[in-house]
């Protein structure tokens, strides 16, 4: 039982961490008039969208944004991966620029694209909505929103429409649903992670046609996923897993999973670091958030994880037999290659309560991936957010009220957080 003292001291901390980090949000946010805030307001009723769907980046330095976007063609076992980046846009750096990659894997191979430039005056994005684009000055260019994405990137274009169809929360024509912050509300405040996550769509679909070579491929209502990071740094070392085309499936079920070991701070040479996970999955729209994950991933080519939460337990496994692809990921100096991805994981998932089976599902075109250094062996972790940051961030009643608070006060005109 937790002493009186203890209970005390806990309080305490939640206080002081909450003050500290409501201070941070008076320091970023603005004043605004009220006619901006019911601008704001007409431009963010137009689409679907999650918190931190807009741009992060205006005017900042040692700071990366990255979009991460991933189209699934079941019946021609085929996944497009479409990754953007842009650094140090405030200032002229050794690493300001954009950057473009491209990946399509087939059954006979993955072809990788890029295109990069040194110069961020071509690119321009929205401060509060999915909306990123650049053009670079070969021709190349690349363009999303949260309903349309248009590019071309040396022999391969595409152009598609999305319907978004779940976020991360539930479903984004469900008016009980609510979307969430994946790192929860402290990402609101500013750097205090780095880097900081969010899911922007876990199933889209995506209806247009895919170019690669001199070959075309018409595709419609095809599962879509969306997804972007930002702040100074990359996790150390991470895995990740994602899917929403599973085998033989009548369930709309859409799964995102994965493990770093970050930076709890992001200011200073040697800032500490604590290893955090979660295991997102949307079942028929519904949300169910296991923010205690443990797992066991080897080097490459096998990943064991499983949760629990509120009664429920997850299980995943997943492996592949390829080789996987390189995947261009943030570094101190810019754009580099860091991670291995494959599109063709086979992939187990159950979730239960108790005896009884809530889900049991499996994939052969899962999404898997390892990056950082693991130090040439298997890692083995748990979850392990670093206090005070822990108990804030898992006291859900604290969530909701902050959250609504801050979302209301940006409404309202009071507040300009960027990204939101």
């Amino acid at each position: 039982m937790r002493s009186g003292a203890t209970g005390t001291r806990a309080a305490t901390m939640r206080a002081s961490a909450l003050l500290f980090l409501l201070q941070c949000a008076q320091l970023r946010a603005l004043a605004w008039p009220s006619s901006v805030g019911a601008r704001l307001r007409t431009l963010r009723a137009a689409a679907p969208r999650t918190p931190h769907s807009g741009y992060h980046g205006q005017g900042e330095v040692d700071f990366f944004e990255g979009w991460y976007s991933r189209l699934t063609l079941p019946d021609e076992e085929t996944s497009l991966a479409l990754i953007y980046a842009i650094f140090d846009p405030g200032a002229r750096t050794a690493r300001s620029g954009v950057e473009a990659q491209v990946l399509v894997a087939r059954a006979d191979g993955t072809r990788s694209t890029r295109a990069a430039t040194a110069d961020c005056s071509r690119f321009a994005a929205a401060p509060h909505d999915l909306s990123v684009r650049n053009a670079f000055q070969s021709g190349e260019r690349f363009s999303m929103t949260s309903t349309k994405h248009e590019g071309s990137i040396g022999d391969v274009s595409w152009a598609f429409a999305v319907v978004p169809a779940v976020g991360w929360g539930g479903r984004f024509d469900d008016p009980r649903a609510r979307q969430y912050s994946t790192a929860g509300w402290l990402s609101s405040l500013g750097p205090l992670v780095s880097p900081h996550y969010q899911v922007l769509q876990s199933l889209g679909y995506a209806t247009g046609r895919l170019r690669v070579g001199d070959r075309e491929v018409a595709f419609s209502d095809a599962p879509f996923y969306a997804e972007k990071n930002w702040g100074r740094a990359f996790p150390r070392r991470w895995w990740w897993i994602q899917c929403n085309a599973f085998d033989d499936c009548e369930r709309e079920v859409a799964l995102t999973a994965t493990g770093a070991t970050r930076s709890l701070v992001s200011v200073g040479p040697s800032p500490p670091e604590d290893d955090v996970a979660l295991v997102g999955i949307h079942i028929d729209g519904v949300f169910y958030p296991f923010p205690e994950v443990d797992w066991d991933v080897e080097t490459w080519g096998a990943w064991r994880v499983g949760g629990s939460y509120d009664g429920l337990t997850v299980e995943i496994r997943a492996t592949c037999d390829d080789g996987g692809a390189a995947v261009r990921v943030p570094t101190p100096e810019g754009m580099a290659d860091g991670a291995r991805e494959s599109y063709r994981g086979t992939l187990t998932l159950a979730v239960r309560r108790g005896a009884e089976v809530i889900l049991d599902a499996s994939s052969s075109l899962a999404c898997v991936e390892v990056g950082g250094d693991y130090g040439g062996a298997a890692w083995t972790g748990t979850s392990q957010m670093a206090e005070p940051l822990r108990s804030v961030a898992y006291d859900v009643g604290l969530e909701r009220a902050v959250s609504s608070r801050l979302a209301a006060a940006q409404e309202r005109g009071w507040l300009e957080i960027p990204g939101l």
